[in-house]
């Protein structure tokens, strides 16, 4: 092969090294383009699914509330009418003093939210069943189609986008619905229908309108493909500049295996074309530092109006930069933080060691997600969801990243929540759940250390005299005051639970020779014998009690309580004001 004939192939080879370098190139832009953008619609669909989910719990554990307190007497105002629905004996009721009220049950509740949540915030609710009772109740398509999957394939949510609502809510709208399983409080007033346990009652819909989430992946969807094609013309730039130096350097090596005849014409030619490369060079890199300037402002752009608050720390977990979402959140500006360890934002509110504790997980696995009591600028406290990972790379050497979420309103709703379903409402006190879940617990450490435990039923005597004499509103004011007597009497580590109208039950654990459980019920029983002080007069009542121990009565929790109930029985048949244990044992009196 001749001279001319090697420089064609390297031409071509020259050529066909930049296709390969602009394809792969379009190849991978294009890639994660349809992968930025699928995960953007999908972050889209998760959104919408958090809020439609949380408010559908929110709805089913009011409905639930609801149903396991038979319902709601409110007064009937004319906002507030009778449901005519409702087929109740006591649907409507009046007060001794003459004001009429009216039962509540979680349909109508459930309506009643609807109603609200539709004027404050634009969300439609929908309660519907196959089989409904009240005719504005039945279901539309989309919904009638959900309560067949819910029925026949025993799907528990849907969630669909829809670019045109229809009907009330026109427009794109994101459509969720779940549905309302059939609960033993339920059965009051559906068993009629056919209902069992566990069946598919009906529905609750949940209708958001979408244009805010589009308006927001719409964005996203532009800054990620400005992005990734400033990544692509800087990657293509940077390979056509590796190429053309590699093409001049097999042109250098030619130059010096010719010759010595043409020695000084090649030297001649290969400054040339250095100062050629070297300009090009120079305009190639002048170009690449545009694009990196356009990609940084884009990514600058992107940090400003994220919602999330984000933080970059160096290796010593210093604060180097803030964005504007932070500020909002902390109201801390970033002079009043750059330079102060992140550790200054934690509120007083974990144990010593956690800070530690996440520095080592970061130094172990390079990242740490969870829930961080921070503080604000005024001093007041909130919970963030925070997300720390280390920067790859050298240049990032022991740098962080830090991301926040406020969620301190959802983890005020998921507590009240949360103590509701264990708390009597009316004393405070635990409930018979909260007092199942405690002797469980009190059970597993008694068998593991060989220890004692006692469950006490307790039951006031004379109460419903009480109520007859001066009225239910008498007879709750007395259970308010009952409750703490009794608490008083007990050790910090001991329960008492609220499980019926005047039912009460005591958890003594690990009882000792000091504080016995003889002692503990003696306690209980005097403190109940004093009167009590009431606004409608003064009341007398009394205790009965059985007991039940652990292991001599029963190993399980259920053994135990039958135990004590048959000691309760016996108290109350040997004349009440005393206490019995499941031997027969008399103890008082």
């Amino acid at each position: 092969m001749d001279r001319t004939d090697s420089s064609v192939v390297r031409v071509a080879a020259y050529r066909w090294t930049l296709a390969a370098i602009y394809g792969l190139g379009a190849l991978a832009a294009g890639l994660l383009l349809w992968i930025s953008m699928s995960r953007i619609d999908r972050d889209m669909l998760d959104i919408a699914h958090e809020r439609a989910s949380v408010l559908f719990r929110l709805i089913e554990m009011t409905r639930d509330w609801n149903a396991q307190h038979g319902g709601v007497y409110v007064p009937v105002t004319p906002t507030m009418q009778p449901n005519p629905y409702l087929v109740h004996p006591q649907r409507d009721v009046v007060t001794q003093d003459g004001q009429r009220l009216t039962l509540v049950n979680p349909a109508l509740m459930t309506r009643q939210i609807a109603e609200i949540a539709l004027a404050a915030d634009g969300v439609r609710f929908h309660i519907t069943s196959l089989k409904p009772i009240r005719p504005a109740n039945a279901p539309d398509p989309w919904e009638a189609e959900s309560l067949r999957r819910f029925e026949s394939h025993g799907e528990r949510e849907r969630l669909e986008h829809l670019a045109d609502g229809g009907g009330p809510m026109p427009g794109a709208v994101h459509r969720y619905m779940a549905p309302l399983l059939v609960k033993p409080a339920c059965l009051r007033c559906h068993e009629h229908q056919g209902y069992r346990v566990g069946d598919v009652r009906g529905g609750i819909s949940v209708t958001m309108p979408s244009r805010a989430l589009e308006a927001m992946t719409h964005q996203r969807r532009w800054q990620a493909a400005a992005v990734i094609l400033s990544a692509l013309g800087l990657v293509v730039a940077m390979g056509h500049a590796i190429a053309l130096r590699t093409r001049r350097h097999l042109v250098k090596l030619e130059a010096v295996n010719r010759g010595q005849e043409t020695v000084i014409a090649a030297r001649t030619d290969e400054l040339r074309l250095a100062n050629q490369a070297l300009a090009q060079e120079v305009a190639d890199l002048q170009t690449a530092r545009r694009q990196l300037d356009m990609s940084r402002a884009q990514y600058q752009a992107v940090v400003d109006n994220i919602a999330e608050a984000i933080v970059v720390t160096d290796e010593r977990h210093r604060i180097l930069r803030v964005n504007p979402a932070f500020t909002a959140i902390t109201g801390f500006s970033p002079d009043d933080v750059v330079g102060r360890h992140s550790g200054s934002l934690a509120a007083d509110r974990h144990e010593p060691d956690f800070l530690a504790t996440v520095e080592q997980q970061l130094a172990a696995t390079g990242r740490w997600t969870g829930e961080l009591w921070c503080r604000r600028r005024h001093g007041d406290a909130f919970v963030a969801l925070v997300s720390v990972s280390t920067l790859p790379g050298e240049a990032n050497s022991g740098r962080h990243v830090t991301t926040m979420v406020d969620i301190t309103r959802r983890k005020l709703v998921e507590d009240e929540l949360a103590y509701q379903a264990t708390h009597d409402v009316l004393t405070g006190l635990p409930n018979r759940q909260l007092f199942d879940d405690r002797l469980a617990m009190a059970l597993a450490a008694a068998q593991r250390r060989q220890a004692s435990v006692a469950v006490v039923y307790l039951d006031l005597d004379h109460f419903k005299a009480v109520n007859d004499r001066l009225g239910h509103a008498a007879g709750d004011e007395l259970l308010t005051q009952a409750a703490p007597r009794m608490a008083h009497c007990l050790r910090e580590a001991d329960t008492l639970a609220r499980i019926g109208g005047d039912e009460f039950a005591l958890l003594i654990v690990n009882p000792d020779p000091v504080d016995s459980v003889e002692a503990i019920v003696g306690r209980v029983l005097t403190a109940l014998r004093h009167p009590f002080t009431l606004q409608d007069g003064e009341a007398s009542i009394s205790g009965s009690m059985g007991i039940a121990l652990f292991p001599q009565h029963g190993h399980d929790a259920e053994a135990l309580k039958r135990a004590a109930d048959q000691a309760l029985y016996q108290a109350k048949a040997a004349g009440r004001n005393q206490a019995r244990t499941a031997s027969s044992e008399t103890m008082g009196g």
